[in-house]
C-alpha cells in the first residue's frame, strides 16, 4: 500500500523512526529525538544536514537539483544526501553526519567582569535567573534568603533542531500541527534539566526554587509561553505581547521548582529587540549614566542600543547567522575542532582550534581574524573579491590561494586542498551581515544626531563579543572604527540584567521603564535602507 509504515534507523545513535513514502528523512529526525543538524531550517541553503545511506540509496528518493547545487563533488560521489530534500521510498538506515551536538562547547557563562547584585531584603527560597537565547541558555542559582549566588549553568538550547535562528523557529512553529507545542516542550524539558543539575550541584532540593526570571529575545520568551510567534516573522513584525504577567511554573510544565513559582518576563520592545537586550541595557546603566554608550550584542541575532540617560535608540539587524556559522561552508559553532583565532608569523600562517589538533571548521571569531588578515596583505580587496591565485604576489600566502571544483577562488586554512578553507560566497556572506550591522549604526547615530567619535564606549556584549579580536573587528568594520580602548567585551550582558532583576525586584521595576523608554527604528522601513546597506558593504 503507498501509505505502509517504513521504518528509518538513524546511526550511530540507533534512534528509529516510522514513516510513510514521501516523508522528510529530516522530519523523521526530529520525531525520533535525533539532534540533527539544521542551520537554516530545512530550506536546502546550508547544506549541513548530511545524512549517508549505509547500503545504497534506493529507499530514498533521486538526488534533488538543491543538494546537486549545494553537495561536494566528493560528498555526492560518497552518496550523502541532505536530510532536508530527501525523501523515504522505503526502510533503510543512515549515518547522521551534521550533529547540533558539540564536543567542548563553549558556552558564555560569566555574567561580567566585577559581578555585583543589587539585593533586596532576604526572603525564604532559591530563585534562578535564565538568559534564554536562540542558541545557548545560561542559568544562575541565586540563594534569596543567604543573598549569593549558588552556581551558574548553560546549555545548548535544545530547540536548536528546528532551526538555528528565530526565522527558522517561527517557521517551524507554524510548519506543523504540533510544532508550537514542540518547540515549547523542547526548553521546558531543557530548563527543567538545568534547574535540578544545579540544585543537585549546590546540594538543595529543586522545589526551593520559588522564583524565577527569564529575559530572551521576543520569539524565544514566546516560545517560552507557547504562544505563537508567528505574527513576528512577517511585516509588521508585530509580536502578540511586549510585556506579559507572571505565570506560575506548573502551568508551564515545569516539574522541577516549587509549581507555585512565579516565572517573570523581562519586557520586550519589539519583535526583534527582546527582552534579553532590554536586561543587558539596564545591567550596563545606560539609562542612567551620562556617557553615550553604544551596546552591540552579536549573537544568533543582533541587537545595537544607542544611549544614555537622555535617550535610548534601538535597532536590530540580521547578522548573526553567518557570523556564527551558518551559511559559511566551513562554519561551525565555537567547538572542539574549531578556528577560533587565524593570524601570521614569521613562520607561516598560524590556527587557534578550540581543543588543539586538526581544524574542522571555522567558527565567528575566527571568521573575522581570517578576513581581517587577508584584507590587510591584500589578498581579498575592499570589494570583497578576491584576489585571483595567479594574480598573488604575497610570499607566504599565495600557496594558500587556490581554485574550488567550479573554478572561484578559495583561501586554504588547512593543510590541503580537502581542509578547512574560505570561499567567496562565505566572503560575500560575511559583507552581508557586517553591512547590516553598520547600517544599524550608522542609522543609530544619525537618529541621535552624533558622530562616532561622540561614543564614549563600544560595549561588545555575548559569547561571540566576547571572543572577538578587537583589532580584527575594527578591521572588517564590525565594530565602529573608533579607538580600541574605547571598545569593552561586557560578556553575558543578558544574564547580569537577569539576574539583578531576580535579585531585585526594583530593578525588575527598572526594566519595565527602560523597555518604555527605548525607540525602536525598524531599518527595512527607511527609504533609503537599500541605498545605506549597499554602501555598508565595502570593506
Amino acid at each position: 500500500m503507498a501509505d505502509r509504515p517504513l521504518r528509518l534507523v538513524f546511526l550511530p545513535s540507533g534512534a528509529t523512526a516510522e514513516g510513510i513514502p514521501g516523508e522528510r528523512i529530516d522530519d523523521l529526525a526530529l520525531r525520533a529525538g535525533v539532534p540533527l543538524g539544521h542551520s537554516c531550517g530545512g530550506v536546502g541553503v546550508c547544506g549541513k544536514c548530511r545524512i549517508r545511506p549505509t547500503e545504497g540509496g534506493a529507499f530514498l528518493s533521486p538526488l534533488s537539483p538543491t543538494e546537486e547545487r549545494t553537495l561536494s563533488p566528493a560528498d555526492r560521489a560518497s552518496g550523502v544526501r541532505l536530510a532536508c530534500c530527501a525523501t523515504l521510498r522505503g526502510s533503510g538506515a543512515v549515518l547522521v553526519l551534521d550533529t547540533t551536538e558539540g564536543t567542548n562547547e563553549k558556552i558564555l557563562e560569566n555574567l561580567a567582569p566585577h559581578t555585583t547584585l543589587p539585593w533586596d531584603d532576604p526572603r525564604p527560597g532559591l530563585g534562578v535567573s535564565v538568559d534564554l537565547g536562540t542558541t545557548t541558555v545560561a542559568c544562575c542559582l541565586l540563594d534569596l534568603q543567604g543573598r549569593k549566588p549558588l552556581g551558574l549553568h548553560s546549555f545548548l538550547n535544545p530547540q536548536i533542531v528546528f532551526g538555528d535562528d528565530v526565522i527558522s523557529r517561527i517557521s517551524a512553529s507554524t510548519a506543523h500541527p504540533q510544532g508550537l507545542e514542540g518547540l515549547q516542550g523542547a526548553i521546558v524539558r531543557g530548563l527543567d534539566d538545568a534547574l535540578r543539575e544545579m540544585a543537585a550541584q549546590s546540594g538543595v532540593p529543586p522545589r526551593e526554587i520559588r522564583e524565577i526570571v527569564v529575559a530572551g529575545n521576543t520569539v524565544m520568551e514566546h516560545l517560552l509561553l507557547g504562544v505563537s510567534p508567528e505574527s513576528i516573522g512577517k511585516s509588521p513584525y508585530a509580536p502578540a505581547f511586549l510585556a506579559h504577567e507572571p505565570v506560575r511554573s506548573a502551568s508551564l510544565g515545569l516539574r522541577a521548582p516549587h509549581p507555585e513559582a512565579p516565572v517573570r518576563l523581562i519586557p520586550n520592545v519589539a519583535g526583534y529587540v527582546g527582552g534579553d537586550i532590554v536586561a543587558g541595557t539596564t545591567a550596563m546603566e545606560m539609562d542612567g549614566e551620562l556617557p553615550l554608550r553604544l551596546l552591540v550584542d552579536i549573537g544568533t541575532n543582533n541587537e545595537i542600543v544607542l544611549g544614555n540617560r537622555e535617550a535610548l535608540h534601538c535597532c536590530a539587524t540580521a547578522a548573526g547567522p553567518a557570523l556564527e556559522g551558518a551559511r559559511i561552508r566551513w562554519g561551525m559553532r565555537a567547538q572542539q575542532g574549531a578556528v577560533e583565532g587565524v593570524r601570521l608569523a614569521p613562520e607561516g600562517l598560524c590556527l587557534d582550534v578550540i581543543g588543539g589538533g586538526r581544524p574542522q571548521g571555522l567558527c565567528g571569531s575566527g571568521l573575522v581574524d581570517a578576513l581581517a588578515l587577508l584584507l590587510r596583505e591584500g589578498i581579498v580587496e575592499r570589494s570583497g573579491r578576491f584576489v585571483p591565485p595567479e594574480r598573488c604576489t604575497h610570499p607566504q600566502l599565495r600557496e594558500r590561494l587556490a581554485r574550488d571544483e567550479r573554478g572561484m577562488t578559495i583561501f586554504l586554512l588547512g593543510d590541503h586542498r580537502e581542509g578547512v578553507a574560505l570561499t567567496q560566497k562565505d566572503v560575500r556572506e560575511v559583507q552581508l551581515a557586517l553591512g547590516a550591522i553598520r547600517t544599524g549604526v550608522e542609522v543609530l547615530l544619525a537618529e541621535r544626531g552624533v558622530t562616532r567619535e561622540e561614543v564614549d564606549e563600544v560595549l561588545l556584549a555575548g559569547a561571540f563579543g566576547n571572543n572577538l579580536h578587537v583589532p580584527s573587528a575594527i578591521a572588517v568594520g564590525l565594530v565602529p572604527d573608533v579607538p580600541p580602548e574605547k571598545v569593552r567585551s561586557v560578556q553575558n550582558t543578558s544574564g547580569l540584567g537577569a539576574c539583578r532583576a531576580l535579585a531585585s525586584r526594583s530593578f525588575y521595576e527598572r526594566t519595565t521603564r527602560t523597555a518604555q523608554r527605548m525607540r525602536y527604528i525598524e531599518l527595512s522601513r527607511l527609504p533609503d535602507f537599500q541605498e545605506r546597506f549597499v554602501r555598508a558593504m565595502t570593506f
